[in-house]
């Protein structure tokens, strides 16, 4: 069950863009001191003549793809738009497409178009991520425990802290949905290569790095060598939604979605680890993640761009089954470019974590990005809940440590 508390004060907050993983691993000091103001998401980020149609919703076509692409078809038809435009159809988490090459009079038809609930821009986000040079073999001893707390267990496993900190146990025979930039293939991971996807052209193997990293803090296997995840041993399927730069737009992320909730299982769970720079909401992505939850429940991150979560989504949401996680320290604290607020129900670990990279490497990154999956891990142990050791404050909000026991 999610338990969240609320500190009432007044607090003026200015921050910096919001990205993925966070430009430094240093706990809040004084919310104040930013002077940057936030901007949100403008239009030279949405790609020209690009739009998301979505249906209202009839759940007589309810996951039944074929059905939604004729319809699809049909309704441009209406408007002499070719077929071709089409470049995703959604079924199940949400029902629509995503269309190209519309001029602004086509998608005013479409907007008015008695079958459709709404119409958004599409948009493109991009990670944005600082990160060490990625090594073959992790340090044999752990130099700078002030900041790590990362340790070795006695069969060789390297012990990254974050793990220690919200616990382990073995995680086979579960399955966790990473929603990333893929996942390349490494001697410390079991991925599920029949089921795994790309909805950015290509391969779903991970170009970027950072899909392998999250996919390695949920479920790094305990082999005697690499790191260890959280539900160590556990399958992770790439669901992969960023190019090889870590872009990607909402109707490849939208059908990424769809396809999980299509295909995952009752106890699964999932992790979302992606969002805009600046602020951004859109109600196809928070509806899509809000309908997900019928499937199964996960994690997503916070953000970094030390600002109120209220200007994002899906990160906005407060539903039972999406759990937003907020970075913080190896001392309990917020780190310094973590996103807080109403909507954050767990802190987790996620400043200068150790996981798995490309090449058969591993990488010390920081951000939400790095806390998110502690708790997919976790909820992929517990179902639907995490235990809970201590609290973190920020903005005026608090919120539990997520813990496995």
């Amino acid at each position: 069950m999610k338990t969240r508390l609320r500190i009432l004060s007044t607090v003026t907050v200015f921050s910096f863009l919001f990205y993925s993983c966070e430009k430094d691993g240093e706990a809040i000091t004084n919310l104040d001191s930013e002077i940057e103001a936030i901007d949100a998401v403008g239009a030279d980020q949405a790609v020209p003549g690009e739009y998301i149609v979505i249906y209202t919703e009839d759940e007589s076509i309810s996951g039944k793809s074929i059905e939604i692409k004729s319809k699809s078809i049909q309704t441009l038809s209406k408007y002499a738009i070719a077929d071709d435009n089409i470049k995703q159809t959604y079924s199940n988490a949400i029902q629509g497409f995503a269309v190209k090459n519309l001029s602004e009079k086509q998608a005013d038809l479409l907007r008015n178009d008695p079958e459709v609930a709404y119409i958004e821009p599409n948009y493109i986000q991009k990670l944005d991520i600082k990160m060490g040079e990625p090594v073959s073999t992790l340090p044999a001893t752990v130099q700078n425990k002030a900041v790590t707390n990362d340790s070795q267990l006695a069969n060789g496993e390297f012990l990254p802290w974050g793990i220690n900190r919200v616990g382990r146990a073995n995680g086979a025979g579960r399955t966790c949905w990473i929603v990333d930039s893929g996942i390349a293939p490494h001697s410390d991971l079991n991925i599920d290569s029949g089921r795994s996807r790309s909805f950015v052209g290509g391969s779903w193997q991970d170009q970027n790095g950072h899909g392998t990293h999250v996919a390695g803090t949920v479920a790094a296997r305990n082999n005697g060598s690499g790191v260890i995840g959280v539900a160590y041993g556990a399958t992770v399927v790439s669901v992969r939604v960023l190019n090889a730069a870590g872009s990607g737009a909402t109707d490849g992320i939208l059908a990424g979605i769809d396809y999980v909730a299509n295909n995952a299982s009752s106890g699964d769970t999932w992790n979302y680890s992606v969002g805009f720079r600046n602020r951004f909401t859109s109600q196809a992505i928070d509806d899509t993640f809000r309908n997900l939850e019928n499937t199964t429940y996960g994690a997503m991150a916070a953000g970094n761009s030390n600002d109120d979560t209220q200007f994002y989504s899906p990160q906005r949401l407060q539903t039972s089954r999406s759990w937003c996680v907020g970075n913080m320290t190896n001392v309990d604290a917020p780190a310094s470019g973590s996103n807080f607020g109403q909507s954050v129900d767990r802190w987790a670990p996620g400043t200068a974590v150790w996981s798995t990279w490309l090449n058969g490497q591993f990488n010390n990154i920081s951000g939400t990005s790095m806390a998110s999956p502690h708790v997919a891990g976790i909820l992929l142990l517990r179902g639907n809940s995490t235990a809970i050791d201590g609290s973190v404050s920020k903005g005026g909000y608090t919120a539990p440590i997520a813990t496995l026991n």
